[in-house]
């Protein structure tokens, strides 16, 4: 499974063979996109098992999307890298949802599916100062698809892409719910306000 970096804090991520859970329509697009003051700033960020921290800084854009500059400090033989992620936030219920695509990584535009799709993201407040991120549970997400709780698409074998492919009204009516929330259970980076 390849997990976008950090950002907003898409952390520790390690590339494997498929993406994470993913949305062709932006959560929350019936309600619009407005900048969360709360995401706004320099985090430090760290992934479930720790090792070595990433930075992201989030800004506020004047249409209503953010965006996170990710930043992994030089180690050793690697120089450093950085990636820009375009965010849209969207608060359904009690369930806070970052879109996340990426734009840039390592000063190159992105392609393919992480800038096209919107890889979707739960964010929960853990005390002052820190914010940890979740993403999806690919198998769990499978079987609420599999279940007809939301509209999908699975691609075959044990680790196949999971993308969502309900449309706007449906797609937000679901993630408001309490059984959505649940599907957001893989803990991906806790940020740290760092400034």
């Amino acid at each position: 499974m390849r997990f976008i970096p950090y950002m907003a804090a898409l952390a520790a991520l390690a590339l494997t063979a498929c993406l994470p859970v993913t949305s062709k329509v932006p959560v929350g697009t019936s309600l619009g996109f407005k900048v969360d003051p709360a995401l706004l700033g320099t985090w430090k960020a760290t992934g479930p098992d720790g090792g070595e921290p990433a930075y992201v800084h989030i800004l506020g854009n004047d249409d209503g999307t953010m965006t996170a500059v990710l930043i992994t400090p030089p180690q050793k033989e690697n120089p450093g890298d950085w990636s820009v992620y375009r965010l849209r936030v969207a608060t359904l219920g009690a369930n806070h949802v970052i879109n996340a695509q990426e734009s840039f990584a390592n000063n190159k535009p992105s392609d393919g599916p992480l800038a096209e799709l919107n890889t979707l993201l739960l964010y929960r407040s853990s005390g002052p100062n820190k914010i940890v991120l979740y993403q999806m549970d690919d198998k769990a997400t499978a079987d609420a698809i599999r279940a007809g709780d939301i509209a999908g698409d699975i691609q075959p074998g044990d680790n196949g892409d999971v993308h969502i492919t309900a449309g706007e009204p449906a797609l937000d009516a679901f993630m408001k719910t309490p059984r959505a929330a649940k599907l957001f259970s893989k803990a991906l980076v806790t940020l740290t306000r760092a400034g």
